[in-house]
């Protein structure tokens, strides 16, 4: 008979998570990356203003890599974007931990990504204001979303002026600030 131990267990509480807007005078950019079947992946993100408003979206397919790559495109992609568009106060919201470790420490951890992860320190270093923050996934519903539209397009990268019918209730689910339960580890 063996002595059973139960290791790495961890207390969870549960919470309550919504989408939330950026602190005054900045906008929100939402960031998504992922991987379907057989590793097709695409990216996707939203700006938005403080009020929850739609400035601008975009996705794109790109190919055959791991979800940590997918997400780094949209983190270039949707920067480059808000840099486009003209923001210079920016908090940007990725779903991805180590997504948000990389880029805010500008430590990578071998090759996978280590061009595009220059690519966006490159962009960090401009004169602007940008912070990196983690959300879950839940609070970056529009994001994912978008993302999964990326996941089924070849190579093309589509931008939006105005919010797609396909996401049109997430968004406004978000602006009324309806929550999502998560278990957290405590």
């Amino acid at each position: 008979m063996r002595d059973m131990t139960v290791v790495g267990q961890h207390a969870r509480i549960l919470s309550y998570i919504n989408w939330k807007p950026p602190k005054e005078n900045f906008v929100k950019l939402n960031t998504d990356g992922a991987c379907k079947e057989g590793r097709r992946a695409g990216y996707g993100g939203v700006i938005r203003g403080n009020q929850g408003e739609w400035l601008g979206g975009f996705f794109k397919g790109v190919g055959y890599c791991n979800a940590f790559v997918a997400e780094l495109w949209g983190v270039l992609e949707g920067l480059s974007l808000v840099r486009r568009l003209g923001f210079d106060r920016v908090e940007l919201s990725v779903d991805s931990k180590a997504v948000v470790q990389v880029i805010s420490t500008e430590k990578t951890q071998g090759a996978e990504g280590f061009a595009i992860v220059n690519k966006i320190h490159r962009l960090l270093k401009m004169d602007w204001n940008v912070i990196i923050v983690h959300e879950y996934r839940e609070a970056n519903k529009c994001a994912d979303a978008l993302t999964n539209i990326g996941c089924n397009l070849e190579r093309e990268v589509i931008y939006y002026e105005d919010c797609p019918e396909e996401i049109r209730n997430i968004l406004v689910a978000d602006e009324m600030g309806i929550t999502t339960p998560r278990l957290i580890v405590a």
